[in-house]
């Protein structure tokens, strides 16, 4: 925890120069359960630099639905490429291409 408002540190690190922001909700971080959307939705408020958003990839329309909130934005995904199953066996798997042009063609 912090006394740092996120407003406060976002303008901090633009004035130091950053080229990114990377957002990692560890609330929603390996849960699978869709990305923390109303952080990202500050962030995206206050910055006019690139956005990474992490933590809670779960199924590819929560990526789809961040794409259509947010425009072009970074995706990070990792349990949904790793945990498959009722029982999360480990198994690592990657998007076909139908899967990913499903994803971003539909939001031209």
């Amino acid at each position: 925890k912090s006394d740092i408002k996120i407003s406060d540190f976002l303008e901090r690190i633009i004035d130091l120069g950053a080229g990114e922001v990377v957002v990692n909700s560890i609330n929603n971080d390996g849960l699978m359960k869709g990305y923390d959307m109303e952080l990202i939705n500050i962030i995206s408020k206050k910055v006019n630099i690139p956005i990474t958003a992490l933590g809670g990839a779960g199924h590819f329309n929560d990526i789809k639905s961040l794409f259509k909130n947010f425009g072009i934005i970074g995706a990070g995904v990792g349990s949904m490429f790793v945990f498959k199953g009722k029982y999360k066996a480990v198994l690592i798997n990657y998007p076909s291409v139908y899967d990913k042009n499903n994803i971003y063609c539909e939001q031209s």
